[in-house]
Protein backbone atom coordinates (compact mmCIF):
# COMPACT_ATOMS: atom_id res chain seq x y z
CA UNK A 1 0.00 0.00 0.00
CA UNK A 2 2.86 2.46 0.84
CA UNK A 3 4.01 1.76 -2.90
CA UNK A 4 1.38 2.78 -4.03
CA UNK A 5 1.19 6.14 -2.25
CA UNK A 6 4.55 6.64 -3.43
CA UNK A 7 3.75 5.93 -6.73
CA UNK A 8 1.34 8.09 -6.80
CA UNK A 9 3.13 10.96 -5.13
CA UNK A 10 5.76 10.50 -7.87
CA UNK A 11 2.72 10.90 -10.79
CA UNK A 12 1.48 13.95 -9.82
CA UNK A 13 5.05 15.55 -9.15
CA UNK A 14 6.30 14.47 -12.30
CA UNK A 15 3.04 15.84 -13.92
CA UNK A 16 3.15 19.28 -12.24
CA UNK A 17 6.84 19.38 -13.52
CA UNK A 18 6.10 18.84 -17.14
CA UNK A 19 2.69 21.28 -16.92
CA UNK A 20 4.45 24.48 -15.90
CA UNK A 21 7.64 23.51 -17.71
CA UNK A 22 5.21 24.13 -20.53
CA UNK A 23 3.90 27.07 -19.15
CA UNK A 24 6.31 29.55 -20.24
CA UNK A 25 6.87 28.46 -23.56
CA UNK A 26 2.98 28.74 -24.26
CA UNK A 27 2.94 32.72 -23.43
CA UNK A 28 5.74 33.37 -25.13
CA UNK A 29 4.23 31.30 -28.17
CA UNK A 30 0.74 33.07 -27.56
CA UNK A 31 2.14 36.25 -27.27
CA UNK A 32 3.89 36.08 -30.86
CA UNK A 33 0.54 34.76 -32.93
CA UNK A 34 -0.98 37.70 -31.08
CA UNK A 35 1.16 40.35 -32.19
CA UNK A 36 3.51 40.88 -29.49
CA UNK A 37 7.09 40.87 -29.71
CA UNK A 38 8.26 39.73 -26.21
CA UNK A 39 11.75 39.05 -25.73
CA UNK A 40 12.20 39.25 -29.73
CA UNK A 41 14.96 42.56 -29.93
CA UNK A 42 14.43 45.07 -32.41
CA UNK A 43 16.34 44.32 -35.70
CA UNK A 44 15.58 40.64 -35.10
CA UNK A 45 13.79 38.98 -38.54
CA UNK A 46 11.50 37.15 -36.33
CA UNK A 47 9.48 40.66 -35.60
CA UNK A 48 8.94 40.27 -39.78
CA UNK A 49 8.55 36.54 -40.05
CA UNK A 50 5.57 36.35 -42.59
CA UNK A 51 2.96 33.70 -43.00
CA UNK A 52 5.30 30.98 -42.68
CA UNK A 53 6.74 32.23 -39.64
CA UNK A 54 3.07 32.58 -38.03
CA UNK A 55 2.34 29.19 -39.15
CA UNK A 56 4.98 27.24 -37.73
CA UNK A 57 4.53 28.98 -34.02
CA UNK A 58 0.88 27.97 -34.46
CA UNK A 59 1.96 24.59 -35.02
CA UNK A 60 4.18 24.28 -31.93
CA UNK A 61 1.17 25.62 -29.52
CA UNK A 62 -0.13 22.95 -31.17
CA UNK A 63 2.36 20.30 -30.40
CA UNK A 64 2.96 21.71 -26.77
CA UNK A 65 -1.04 21.54 -25.70
CA UNK A 66 -0.94 18.35 -26.72
CA UNK A 67 1.73 17.69 -24.11
CA UNK A 68 -0.90 18.56 -21.82
CA UNK A 69 -3.26 16.07 -22.95
CA UNK A 70 -0.55 13.43 -22.49
CA UNK A 71 0.58 14.17 -19.38
CA UNK A 72 -3.42 14.01 -18.39
CA UNK A 73 -3.34 10.28 -20.14
CA UNK A 74 -0.31 9.48 -18.40
CA UNK A 75 -1.47 9.81 -14.94
CA UNK A 76 -5.01 8.81 -14.93
CA UNK A 77 -6.97 5.45 -14.73
CA UNK A 78 -8.36 6.43 -18.34
CA UNK A 79 -5.20 6.26 -20.05
CA UNK A 80 -4.70 2.76 -19.01
CA UNK A 81 -7.46 2.13 -21.29
CA UNK A 82 -6.52 3.83 -24.26
CA UNK A 83 -5.23 2.37 -27.25
CA UNK A 84 -1.31 1.86 -26.91
CA UNK A 85 -0.70 3.70 -30.37
CA UNK A 86 -2.78 6.32 -29.78
CA UNK A 87 -0.16 7.32 -26.58
CA UNK A 88 3.06 5.69 -28.37
CA UNK A 89 2.53 8.50 -31.83
CA UNK A 90 3.02 11.70 -29.21
CA UNK A 91 5.40 10.06 -27.00
CA UNK A 92 7.30 8.96 -29.80
CA UNK A 93 7.21 12.85 -31.03
CA UNK A 94 8.04 13.87 -27.77
CA UNK A 95 10.92 11.89 -27.48
CA UNK A 96 12.39 12.44 -31.05
CA UNK A 97 11.75 16.50 -30.61
CA UNK A 98 13.13 16.71 -26.39
CA UNK A 99 15.89 14.25 -26.86
CA UNK A 100 18.82 16.37 -28.31
CA UNK A 101 17.72 19.13 -26.34
CA UNK A 102 17.89 17.41 -23.18
CA UNK A 103 21.29 16.44 -24.25
CA UNK A 104 23.07 19.31 -25.65
CA UNK A 105 21.55 22.27 -24.07
CA UNK A 106 22.93 20.80 -20.24
CA UNK A 107 26.52 20.53 -21.91
CA UNK A 108 26.15 23.95 -23.13
CA UNK A 109 25.29 25.43 -20.27
CA UNK A 110 28.61 23.44 -18.79
CA UNK A 111 30.68 25.14 -21.19
CA UNK A 112 29.76 28.25 -21.14
CA UNK A 113 30.06 28.46 -17.48
CA UNK A 114 33.47 26.96 -17.60
CA UNK A 115 33.93 29.28 -20.65
CA UNK A 116 32.91 32.40 -18.21
CA UNK A 117 29.66 33.46 -20.32
CA UNK A 118 29.65 31.89 -24.03
CA UNK A 119 26.86 32.96 -26.04
CA UNK A 120 24.04 30.19 -26.01
CA UNK A 121 23.62 29.86 -29.78
CA UNK A 122 25.57 29.91 -33.02
CA UNK A 123 26.98 33.17 -33.26
CA UNK A 124 24.86 36.01 -31.72
CA UNK A 125 21.08 35.06 -30.26
CA UNK A 126 20.78 38.29 -29.71
CA UNK A 127 19.97 38.85 -33.22
CA UNK A 128 16.71 36.69 -32.67
CA UNK A 129 15.63 36.52 -29.34
CA UNK A 130 16.81 37.83 -26.11
CA UNK A 131 19.20 35.86 -24.54
CA UNK A 132 16.69 35.04 -21.18
CA UNK A 133 14.03 33.90 -23.97
CA UNK A 134 16.78 31.28 -25.16
CA UNK A 135 17.35 29.92 -21.17
CA UNK A 136 13.49 29.54 -19.95
CA UNK A 137 12.59 27.88 -23.49
CA UNK A 138 15.28 25.53 -23.33
CA UNK A 139 15.27 24.75 -19.39
CA UNK A 140 11.60 24.19 -20.06
CA UNK A 141 12.27 21.52 -22.77
CA UNK A 142 14.88 20.07 -20.91
CA UNK A 143 12.41 19.46 -17.70
CA UNK A 144 9.64 18.21 -20.16
CA UNK A 145 11.56 15.38 -21.49
CA UNK A 146 12.79 15.03 -17.85
CA UNK A 147 9.32 14.99 -16.33
CA UNK A 148 7.69 13.19 -19.77
CA UNK A 149 10.29 10.24 -19.65
CA UNK A 150 10.14 9.68 -15.73
CA UNK A 151 6.01 9.37 -16.76
CA UNK A 152 6.11 7.23 -19.56
CA UNK A 153 8.73 4.31 -17.47
CA UNK A 154 5.93 4.37 -14.40
CA UNK A 155 3.05 3.74 -17.12
CA UNK A 156 4.91 1.08 -19.20
CA UNK A 157 6.11 -0.68 -16.09
CA UNK A 158 2.40 -0.72 -15.17
CA UNK A 159 0.66 -1.63 -18.47
CA UNK A 160 3.62 -3.63 -20.49
CA UNK A 161 6.21 -3.79 -17.43
CA UNK A 162 6.62 -7.88 -18.04
CA UNK A 163 7.04 -7.13 -21.43
CA UNK A 164 9.80 -4.98 -21.38
CA UNK A 165 11.18 -6.82 -18.65
CA UNK A 166 11.87 -10.36 -21.14
CA UNK A 167 15.07 -10.96 -22.06
CA UNK A 168 16.62 -9.01 -25.40
CA UNK A 169 17.65 -12.37 -26.61
CA UNK A 170 14.74 -14.71 -28.17
CA UNK A 171 16.90 -17.35 -29.94
CA UNK A 172 15.36 -16.56 -33.89
CA UNK A 173 16.66 -13.70 -35.74
CA UNK A 174 14.62 -11.61 -37.95
CA UNK A 175 13.99 -12.39 -41.44
CA UNK A 176 15.95 -11.30 -45.25
CA UNK A 177 13.13 -8.70 -45.62
CA UNK A 178 13.67 -6.89 -42.15
CA UNK A 179 17.52 -6.90 -42.51
CA UNK A 180 17.23 -5.42 -46.54
CA UNK A 181 14.82 -2.71 -44.96
CA UNK A 182 17.80 -2.06 -42.15
CA UNK A 183 20.38 -1.85 -44.37
CA UNK A 184 17.95 1.23 -46.54
CA UNK A 185 17.81 2.86 -43.39
CA UNK A 186 21.72 2.82 -42.62
CA UNK A 187 22.17 4.27 -46.29
CA UNK A 188 19.51 6.80 -46.07
CA UNK A 189 21.35 8.10 -43.30
CA UNK A 190 24.47 8.07 -43.62
CA UNK A 191 24.51 11.59 -45.58
CA UNK A 192 23.13 12.71 -42.50
CA UNK A 193 25.60 11.12 -40.01
CA UNK A 194 28.74 12.76 -42.27
CA UNK A 195 27.15 15.93 -41.74
CA UNK A 196 26.82 16.05 -38.37
CA UNK A 197 30.15 14.32 -37.81
CA UNK A 198 31.97 16.78 -39.51
CA UNK A 199 30.40 20.15 -38.61
CA UNK A 200 31.08 18.26 -34.24
CA UNK A 201 34.71 18.08 -35.81
CA UNK A 202 35.20 21.37 -37.25
CA UNK A 203 37.48 23.34 -34.87
CA UNK A 204 36.67 26.67 -36.14
CA UNK A 205 33.03 26.51 -35.45
CA UNK A 206 31.03 28.08 -33.22
CA UNK A 207 31.12 25.51 -29.18
CA UNK A 208 27.57 25.12 -29.08
CA UNK A 209 26.95 24.53 -33.13
CA UNK A 210 29.68 21.67 -32.05
CA UNK A 211 27.78 20.47 -29.55
CA UNK A 212 24.20 20.20 -31.07
CA UNK A 213 26.00 18.50 -34.12
CA UNK A 214 27.58 16.11 -31.45
CA UNK A 215 24.51 14.95 -30.00
CA UNK A 216 22.72 13.92 -32.84
CA UNK A 217 25.70 12.36 -34.51
CA UNK A 218 25.87 10.18 -31.10
CA UNK A 219 21.88 9.35 -31.23
CA UNK A 220 22.46 8.50 -35.35
CA UNK A 221 24.86 5.40 -33.92
CA UNK A 222 22.64 4.75 -31.22
CA UNK A 223 20.08 4.34 -34.00
CA UNK A 224 21.69 1.94 -35.74
CA UNK A 225 23.31 -0.01 -32.90
CA UNK A 226 20.37 -0.19 -30.94
CA UNK A 227 18.28 -1.75 -33.67
CA UNK A 228 20.66 -3.97 -35.06
CA UNK A 229 20.71 -5.41 -31.96
CA UNK A 230 17.31 -6.25 -31.54
CA UNK A 231 16.91 -7.67 -34.72
CA UNK A 232 19.70 -9.81 -33.92
CA UNK A 233 17.69 -12.08 -31.33
CA UNK A 234 20.82 -14.87 -31.43
CA UNK A 235 20.81 -17.95 -29.59
CA UNK A 236 19.80 -17.24 -26.09
CA UNK A 237 22.78 -17.21 -23.36
CA UNK A 238 22.54 -17.07 -19.80
CA UNK A 239 22.54 -13.55 -20.04
CA UNK A 240 20.69 -10.93 -17.67
CA UNK A 241 20.10 -8.42 -20.40
CA UNK A 242 16.65 -7.46 -20.58
CA UNK A 243 14.60 -6.00 -23.66
CA UNK A 244 13.71 -2.44 -22.24
CA UNK A 245 17.20 -0.80 -21.92
CA UNK A 246 17.74 -1.37 -26.04
CA UNK A 247 14.64 -0.94 -27.22
CA UNK A 248 14.54 2.69 -25.46
CA UNK A 249 17.88 3.92 -26.47
CA UNK A 250 17.07 2.78 -29.78
CA UNK A 251 13.44 3.99 -30.48
CA UNK A 252 14.69 7.50 -28.75
CA UNK A 253 17.29 7.39 -31.13
CA UNK A 254 15.41 6.51 -34.29
CA UNK A 255 13.16 9.04 -33.09
CA UNK A 256 14.91 11.83 -32.82
CA UNK A 257 16.49 11.06 -36.52
CA UNK A 258 12.69 10.84 -38.07
CA UNK A 259 10.80 13.60 -36.21
CA UNK A 260 14.10 16.38 -36.66
CA UNK A 261 14.55 15.30 -40.03
CA UNK A 262 11.06 15.90 -40.63
CA UNK A 263 11.15 19.53 -39.06
CA UNK A 264 14.49 20.49 -40.47
CA UNK A 265 12.57 19.74 -44.42
CA UNK A 266 9.23 21.08 -42.97
CA UNK A 267 10.58 24.77 -41.99
CA UNK A 268 13.08 24.72 -45.42
CA UNK A 269 10.11 23.81 -47.67
CA UNK A 270 8.40 25.85 -45.86
CA UNK A 271 10.28 29.25 -45.60
CA UNK A 272 9.97 29.39 -41.49
CA UNK A 273 13.50 27.80 -41.04
CA UNK A 274 15.22 30.69 -43.16
CA UNK A 275 14.22 32.66 -41.02
CA UNK A 276 16.27 31.55 -38.25
CA UNK A 277 19.30 30.79 -40.27
CA UNK A 278 18.30 27.16 -41.33
CA UNK A 279 20.09 25.74 -44.29
CA UNK A 280 17.69 25.80 -47.08
CA UNK A 281 19.39 24.61 -49.97
CA UNK A 282 18.55 21.76 -52.38
CA UNK A 283 21.43 19.28 -51.12
CA UNK A 284 20.03 20.02 -47.62
CA UNK A 285 16.47 19.50 -48.30
CA UNK A 286 17.40 16.50 -49.72
CA UNK A 287 20.12 15.16 -46.29
CA UNK A 288 16.40 16.11 -44.14
CA UNK A 289 14.63 13.82 -46.24
CA UNK A 290 16.92 10.72 -45.98
CA UNK A 291 17.33 11.06 -42.28
CA UNK A 292 13.58 11.42 -41.72
CA UNK A 293 12.90 7.76 -44.14
CA UNK A 294 15.72 6.52 -41.99
CA UNK A 295 14.12 7.33 -38.42
CA UNK A 296 11.20 6.04 -39.73
CA UNK A 297 12.80 2.44 -40.92
CA UNK A 298 13.92 2.81 -37.49
CA UNK A 299 11.58 2.74 -35.87
CA UNK A 300 8.87 0.21 -37.89
CA UNK A 301 11.79 -2.23 -37.27
CA UNK A 302 11.56 -1.47 -33.68
CA UNK A 303 7.80 -1.78 -33.87
CA UNK A 304 7.86 -4.73 -35.92
CA UNK A 305 10.16 -6.68 -33.40
CA UNK A 306 7.65 -5.89 -30.34
CA UNK A 307 4.89 -6.84 -31.88
CA UNK A 308 6.35 -10.49 -32.31
CA UNK A 309 7.78 -10.73 -29.18
CA UNK A 310 4.47 -9.56 -27.97
CA UNK A 311 2.83 -12.35 -30.25
CA UNK A 312 4.96 -14.86 -29.00
CA UNK A 313 4.64 -14.61 -24.91
CA UNK A 314 0.68 -14.42 -25.43
CA UNK A 315 1.15 -17.55 -27.03
CA UNK A 316 3.15 -18.96 -24.75
CA UNK A 317 1.03 -17.77 -22.06
CA UNK A 318 -2.22 -19.23 -23.70
CA UNK A 319 0.15 -22.49 -23.70
CA UNK A 320 0.69 -22.64 -20.49
CA UNK A 321 -3.10 -22.03 -19.05
CA UNK A 322 -4.29 -24.64 -21.22
CA UNK A 323 -1.53 -26.49 -20.20
CA UNK A 324 -2.91 -25.95 -16.57
CA UNK A 325 -6.54 -26.42 -17.00
CA UNK A 326 -5.66 -30.12 -18.51
CA UNK A 327 -3.89 -31.05 -15.89
CA UNK A 328 -6.59 -30.48 -13.50
CA UNK A 329 -9.35 -32.04 -15.41
CA UNK A 330 -7.48 -34.78 -15.57
CA UNK A 331 -6.63 -35.22 -11.76
CA UNK A 332 -8.34 -37.99 -9.90
CA UNK A 333 -11.63 -37.33 -7.33
CA UNK A 334 -12.36 -39.62 -5.25
CA UNK A 335 -16.44 -40.41 -5.69
CA UNK A 336 -19.10 -39.23 -3.75
CA UNK A 337 -22.42 -40.03 -2.44
CA UNK A 338 -25.53 -37.83 -1.90
CA UNK A 339 -23.79 -36.84 2.02
CA UNK A 340 -20.78 -35.93 -0.11
CA UNK A 341 -18.57 -38.57 1.39
CA UNK A 342 -16.73 -41.53 -0.69
CA UNK A 343 -18.29 -44.58 -1.11
CA UNK A 344 -17.42 -47.19 -3.64
CA UNK A 345 -19.39 -48.57 -6.70
CA UNK A 346 -19.69 -52.06 -7.78
CA UNK A 347 -19.57 -52.82 -11.43
CA UNK A 348 -19.72 -55.83 -13.44
CA UNK A 349 -17.46 -56.36 -16.98
CA UNK A 350 -19.22 -55.20 -19.81
CA UNK A 351 -22.64 -53.39 -17.75
CA UNK A 352 -23.02 -49.68 -17.83
CA UNK A 353 -22.48 -48.27 -14.23
CA UNK A 354 -26.11 -47.00 -13.51
CA UNK A 355 -27.48 -50.72 -14.28
CA UNK A 356 -24.68 -51.63 -11.68
CA UNK A 357 -26.17 -49.24 -9.19
CA UNK A 358 -29.82 -50.40 -9.86
CA UNK A 359 -29.29 -54.01 -9.50
CA UNK A 360 -26.82 -53.58 -6.41
CA UNK A 361 -29.72 -51.62 -4.59
CA UNK A 362 -32.36 -54.29 -5.55
CA UNK A 363 -34.25 -56.05 -2.36
CA UNK A 364 -32.73 -59.73 -3.87
CA UNK A 365 -29.29 -57.88 -3.88
CA UNK A 366 -29.96 -56.35 -0.37
CA UNK A 367 -30.93 -60.11 1.12
CA UNK A 368 -27.50 -61.81 -0.45
CA UNK A 369 -25.64 -59.07 1.07
CA UNK A 370 -27.26 -59.58 4.36
CA UNK A 371 -26.56 -63.79 3.64
CA UNK A 372 -23.05 -63.54 2.52
CA UNK A 373 -23.94 -64.40 -1.27
CA UNK A 374 -22.98 -61.62 -4.03
CA UNK A 375 -21.53 -59.38 -1.20
CA UNK A 376 -18.80 -56.83 -1.78
CA UNK A 377 -17.37 -55.80 -5.28
CA UNK A 378 -17.64 -57.78 -8.64
CA UNK A 379 -15.21 -59.23 -10.30
CA UNK A 380 -13.96 -56.11 -12.53
CA UNK A 381 -15.55 -53.69 -10.53
CA UNK A 382 -13.17 -50.16 -9.74
CA UNK A 383 -14.04 -47.51 -7.45
CA UNK A 384 -15.43 -45.19 -9.62
CA UNK A 385 -14.41 -41.72 -10.31
CA UNK A 386 -17.99 -40.51 -10.56
CA UNK A 387 -21.22 -40.96 -10.11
Amino acid sequence: MDDMDDMDRARAALAAGAVTACLPYLTLKLNWLAGGHLGIPEGSPLRDGGAALWSVNALTVAMDATVLLLVLALVRPFGQRLPGLLLALPLWGAAGLLGPIAVAFPLQAVTGVLRSGGGSGDGDPGRLLEGWVWTLVYTGFTLQALALGGLFALYVRRRWGALLRSPLRTGATEGAAAWAAFAVAVLAVLPAAVSHTDFALDSGGAGDRRIVEATFAAYTVLAVLGTARLLHGGTPRRSRARLWPTLITAGTASAVLACWGGWLLLGSLSGGGRTVGQHDDRAAEWTYAAQLLAGLLFTALLARALRRRAAVRSARLRAAASRAVVHRADAPRPATGRTGSPRPVTRQAGVPEAATHRAATTPRAAAGRAGGAGGGPQPGGTPASRR
